[in-house]
């Protein structure tokens, strides 16, 4: 996936604004690329079919 297909995966899946908690699939690289570039917290599930359940926490929505 391209930084652009991470962006807008990203979009889609927070559309709105008032979701700041998701599970997505992710490879590694594109958890990284989260990680260096979002106030994100990434919380591994497990894996499915060569990539990892993701929890993603956005800063503000820990409560």
């Amino acid at each position: 996936m391209t930084k652009i297909e991470i962006e807008h995966t990203l979009s889609e899946a927070f559309r709105g604004g008032e979701l700041r908690r998701r599970e997505l699939r992710l490879t590694q690289e594109e958890a990284a690329y989260i990680r260096a570039h979002w106030a994100a917290r990434l919380a591994p599930m497990g894996e499915s079919g060569g990539k990892t359940w993701y929890e993603i926490t956005f800063q503000g929505a820990e409560a």
